[in-house]
C-alpha cells in the first residue's frame, strides 16, 4: 500500500534541554570519533509508535487530540545517566526519576485502555507501546565500549519541566529523522470535552 508512513507519539523537552542533549550528542560523537544510531536525532521520550496511510493521519490526530486533551500536565524531572544493555540494542540514556516514569505510564495507559480498538485496527499498523521504560536516548545501537565511555563523560545531570503536552512525529525520509507535526496539549478536561475543572 502506498502512502504509508510511521509516526511516534513522544514527549518533547523545552528548548534549553534540548539544547542540553544536542550538546551530549556532539560530545558523544566526537569522543567516539564517529557518528552512532540517534547521534542527529532531537531529544525526545518515545510513548508509541505506529505505521499509517499519509491520508487516513487526520483521523488519527483527532483521536489522539480526544484522548490527550483530558490528560493533566506533569512535572517531568531528569537525574543522570543510565544504558540498555541488550543484545542486538544497547542504549545510553538521560534518566528519569521514578515519579516521572509513573506519571508517563499512568497517561499512557489511559490513552491506550481508551484507544478505539476498531479505529485502531483499521487505521493504524506496526503499532508499538514505547512507555514501559520511559527515558531520553543520548545514543543507540551503540557497543558496550562505547556506552563505558559515555560514563567517563557524562556524569551528573538534573534538569525538570512541566510536560503540559504530547507530540506527534512522522519520519522524513529524506531527513532519515522523525519530525513534530503537531503538538496536542493535555489540558485536564472532564472525558466528556467540557471546560477544565477549576475546583
Amino acid at each position: 500500500m502506498s502512502g504509508i508512513c510511521s509516526y511516534s507519539l513522544a514527549i518533547m523537552p523545552p528548548s534549553t534541554i534540548a539544547e542540553d542533549v544536542r550538546g551530549f550528542k556532539q560530545d558523544y560523537r566526537n569522543a567516539i570519533g564517529k557518528s552512532y544510531g540517534s547521534a542527529n536525532a532531537d531529544g525526545h521520550i518515545s510513548l508509541d509508535g505506529f505505521d499509517a496511510a499519509e491520508a487516513d493521519y487526520p483521523l488519527i490526530l483527532a483521536e489522539y487530540t480526544r484522548l490527550v486533551s483530558p490528560l493533566t500536565a506533569f512535572q517531568l524531572n531528569f537525574s543522570g545517566f543510565a544504558d540498555f544493555d541488550r543484545a542486538n540494542f544497547s542504549a545510553f540514556y538521560i534518566k528519569l526519576t521514578e515519579a516521572s516514569c509513573d506519571a508517563i505510564r499512568e497517561r499512557t495507559q489511559a490513552i491506550m485502555k481508551a484507544f478505539d480498538k476498531k479505529f485502531k485496527k483499521q487505521y493504524m499498523q506496526k503499532w508499538a507501546d514505547e512507555s514501559k521504560n520511559p527515558h531520553m536516548s543520548i545514543g543507540r545501537r551503540l557497543t558496550r565500549e562505547w556506552i563505558a565511555l559515555g560514563y567517563t563523560i557524562f556524569m551528573e545531570y538534573e534538569a525538570g519541566f512541566l510536560c503540559n503536552s504530547f507530540a506527534i512525529r512522522k519520519y522524513n525520509e529524506k531527513r532519515r529523522q522523525y519530525e513534530v507535526i503537531d503538538t496536542v496539549p493535555l489540558l485536564g478536561q472532564n472525558a466528556s470535552g467540557g471546560q477544565i475543572t477549576l475546583f
